[in-house]
């Protein structure tokens, strides 16, 4: 296999009528809220003390330090999506705003490198005794992905040697020599990140760190439960029974057959195993192949959700989806895309982005408001606010998007996911340029440089100019929106496929390649071992699921029928949402309410009636209300049965 890396958002321009909302929404204010919010400045907000715990810690305010021990990774994250920012569109103000952000990072700094508030104000003198739960190498890991991502927008060092030297500090204090804690994070996240500073600084050793972590987890005796056992070890939470389980650290990463735990650690683990399989090493590539089939041909709903349960924000059994009680953290599906555009570089198979996608379009962009102020931690299939309201079994589930949280780490992720983009769009090989989300605008890699026109996910037609002489055009043919038809300089050619990838080899002069997709209305049944779903289906357009909602249907959404033959007419954006929203309307027929009881011998009666359907990324944005995205429906009457 050829390597296939990203492209530089440096080489990435959009321009692109659905992607222009959102990244001008992030830059012009979901960042600046974001920032206020990181300073206690937003009205009717979970408090965050973020920043006031870095001041404190550099010594320029008096107070205790407030939050979860993670806390010091919103402003992390947050600073990663301004650097994707930056290295898109250049921001003096931004910049400045971040450098001094920078800047007390490293005055929060000790003089052996490392960083972290909570063990620096809290509990001095207990740094790494508390592995499992601490998150001090979750939040150096955030810390090093934001560092090389300024250091790539601005060209500035000054956060990329705050991370040297935390990384330095975290390479002293863990191996297997003498005198070396042989201990690993308890979540996840410093690995993939070790990979990213390596390949920005070119130092070989932040690999081995990486894999040191990975091939050290799992190792008997667990290295949790000695740390547990040590005087004076301090418990910051009661710890779920499963604790190993939960954390995948109950087997060697390389032996783990089944996605089991808390599902962003899981995400973010995978993700740095495909990284080191990336690398070259040795059984990687064969463990991500396994977790990943388990995650999305088991455990995994049709948003591209992951994460079922409540308990641990974990992975359930197979097939264990519910759409009520469904957790569906949004960073999981974060993570869920970080680890496929990992496989899909490493096998150059379509498929991957496919998945990839779907959590894009659907749980990721679920997460935020139109507005850019409120966001989605928990994402349900389905919601009855009333339920919600009383049943202590849904109170992870929110009817609508909230100002913050108490752990914040949602609105930051979704932030650095949309601000870059550009990497998920495009790949580039020494073959040639990889193109695995439509998107309108530019990229370039050397003299080689294409146009995209796309009308996706809303329309069906895409466009591309190519330019720079001899190189192949590797163009993901999407099982969601399956590619009908193909022209190149006006001329029909036949659509042959290669792992997923349309592929086409020329002495691009300025040639044009134009594709029609498949993106009708269908309805997708789920596994009939998913028995919550049994006799039902969600409908979807292209890459995106659609969902009711009570503003335009009303209550009691469970009742409606979807018929054997199901006809769908295209109607213009509800009132509420975006003007370029497709939505669907469609005949069904619905259980009539016609008694009080609470049960009855009387069978219930079925009306005619209308649906309407919205893109489900798009429900809660119009007020408080039922939402659901599943529905009975009847099978179509074949002639020979009629």
């Amino acid at each position: 296999m050829p390597r296939i890396t990203p492209l530089p958002l440096k080489n990435v321009k959009i321009d692109d009528p659905f992607w222009n909302r959102y990244i001008k929404l992030v830059r012009e204010k979901v960042i600046p809220y974001q920032w206020e919010a990181l300073n206690d400045r937003v009205p009717d907000a979970s408090r965050s003390n973020c920043v006031k715990n870095f001041e404190i810690a550099a010594g320029r305010r008096e107070g205790a330090f407030y939050g979860n021990a993670w806390q010091d990774s919103d402003l992390y994250k947050w600073l990663e999506a301004v650097a994707f920012s930056l290295e898109n569109e250049p921001d003096s103000e931004l910049e400045r705003l971040a450098d001094g952000a920078i800047e007390l990072i490293g005055a929060a700094q000790q003089p052996d490198g490392y960083v972290n508030t909570y063990y620096t104000l809290k509990e001095p003198g207990h740094r790494f005794t508390n592995l499992q739960q601490g998150h001090e190498l979750y939040c150096a890991g955030h810390m090093i992905e934001a560092a090389v991502a300024y250091y790539r927008a601005t060209g500035k060092r000054q956060f990329l040697d705050i991370a040297e030297r935390c990384a330095d500090c975290v390479d002293n204090t863990f191996g297997v020599e003498d005198g070396k804690l042989r201990g690993y994070p308890g979540h996840q996240e410093i690995e993939l990140a070790l990979v990213k500073l390596s390949h920005t600084t070119g130092e070989e050793r932040w690999l081995k760190l990486a894999e040191y972590f990975l091939r050290e987890r799992g190792a008997k005796p667990y290295y949790f439960d000695l740390e547990q056992e040590k005087p004076g070890f301090s418990a910051l939470w009661r710890s779920p029974a499963h604790f190993g389980g939960y954390s995948q650290s109950h087997t060697p990463p390389l032996e783990q057959k089944e996605a089991v735990g808390h599902a962003v650690r899981a995400m973010y683990m995978y993700s740095a195993m495909a990284d080191l399989a990336i690398e070259g090493t040795p059984g990687y590539a064969e463990a991500c192949e396994t977790l990943y089939r388990d995650v999305t041909e088991h455990k995994m709903y049709i948003t591209g959700a992951i994460g079922s349960t409540r308990e641990g924000e974990s992975f359930a059994g197979a097939y264990d989806l519910p759409g009520d009680t469904a957790y569906c953290e949004t960073c999981a599906s974060v993570g869920l895309m970080m680890f496929s555009r990992r496989m899909a570089a490493l096998t150059g198979a379509a498929e991957y982005i496919d998945i990839c996608e779907r959590a894009l379009y659907n749980t990721v962009l679920a997460g935020i408001s139109l507005s850019g102020t409120e966001f989605f931690y928990v994402n349900p299939l389905e919601a009855e606010p009333e339920r919600i309201a009383r049943n202590p079994s849904l109170s992870h589930v929110e009817a609508v998007r909230q100002k913050w949280f108490d752990c914040s780490c949602c609105p930051t992720n979704i932030t650095r996911t949309i601000m870059g983009l550009g990497e998920y769009i495009y790949a580039v090989s020494d073959e040639g340029i990889w193109v695995n989300l439509f998107c309108s605008g530019e990229a370039a890699d050397g003299e080689r440089r294409i146009k995209v026109r796309s009308e996706y996910p809303y329309g069906n037609r895409v466009s591309i100019t190519l330019t720079g002489g001899r190189y192949k055009l590797f163009l993901r043919n999407p099982s969601n929106a399956p590619v009908i038809k193909m022209r190149k300089n006006a001329q029909t050619r036949d659509v042959i496929t290669e792992n997923g990838y349309i592929v086409l080899s020329d002495d691009w002069t300025g040639d044009l390649v134009e594709i029609l997709m498949d993106i009708d209305p269908k309805p997708v049944y789920t596994n009939l071992k998913v028995q919550n779903n049994a006799g039902k289906a969600a409908v979807v357009r292209g890459p995106l699921v659609y969902c009711a909602e009570e503003a335009d249907n009303g209550k009691n959404l469970g009742s409606y029928i979807l018929p054997g033959k199901l006809v769908f007419e295209a109607l213009t954006a509800p009132d509420g949402l975006p003007p370029e929203t497709v939505a669907l309307k469609t005949a069904v027929s619905r259980y009539a309410d016609k008694t009080e009881s609470l049960y009855s011998y009387t069978v219930p009666e079925i009306e005619d009636a209308e649906l309407k359907l919205i893109p489900y990324f798009l429900w809660a944005n119009r007020g408080v209300g039922e939402m659901r995205t599943q529905f009975i429906k009847q099978q179509p009457i074949l002639p020979e049965n009629r």
